[in-house]
């Protein structure tokens, strides 16, 4: 199972011993062991968290791989003929920087147009499914959902921004946005998601 696979490739990352990480993660050694052995439809939401939060990784990061194949979705179609794009660099807090729980902070990716064509009439949609435990905010919290781009000719880059919230509990935390046109649709289905990656720690 990819997940399994996943998950043990990260453990392995870590360099952590299983007994470590279990206890690290605040959870019970037989409770990681089931999970290994593919016990994941039993796994609590929280468990997964607690896991991600120690290997330093977005739970989607351990969900996503349990999930890949399961959902054809026939919205996506090949990406338009003569458009492109490419990530160029994080103008504000890359990968892994320390934002505290609760705060407001400015993530600013820049862009460059590869296409041959202009982007006209295209937008930034926030990819992530909303998530709350009892209550708390989990993921990051954007402003809006929904980002203009302006229009960028072949060649150009453009900076583009979106204002985050910080989730009220500490933890590694990843938001996916993607190109769409006026009407919702991904332009470039087959490019990777840009992404804004956090740790969140405590006040």
């Amino acid at each position: 199972m990819k997940f399994i696979e996943r998950l043990e490739a990260l453990i392995k990352q870590s360099g952590l011993p299983k007994k470590t990480l279990a206890e690290q993660a605040g959870i019970s050694r037989s409770n990681l062991y089931n999970l290994l052995n593919g016990e994941v439809s039993e796994a609590k939401l929280s468990t997964l968290i607690k896991l991600s939060s120690v290997l330093q990784v977005h739970p989607l990061d351990l969900l996503r791989p349990y999930f890949q194949g399961s959902v054809v979705d026939n919205h996506l179609s090949e990406n338009l003929p003569g458009l492109g794009s490419q990530f160029v660099a994080d103008m504000s807090f890359p990968d892994y920087s320390l934002v505290y729980t609760n705060q407001s902070f400015e993530k600013i990716w820049r862009l460059q147009n590869t296409g041959v064509c202009v982007w006209r009439d295209l937008f930034l949609l926030c990819q992530d499914t909303p998530q709350t435990l009892n209550g708390l905010q989990l993921g990051l919290k954007p402003q809006q959902t929904r980002v203009a781009i302006p229009e960028i000719l072949p060649g150009e880059t453009v900076d583009l921004s979106i204002m985050f919230k910080a989730p009220q509990l500490p933890c590694t935390v990843r938001s996916e946005w993607k190109m769409v046109d006026s009407s919702g649709k991904v332009v470039m289905p087959n490019k990777m998601p840009i992404y804004c990656l956090v740790k969140v720690v405590g006040v």
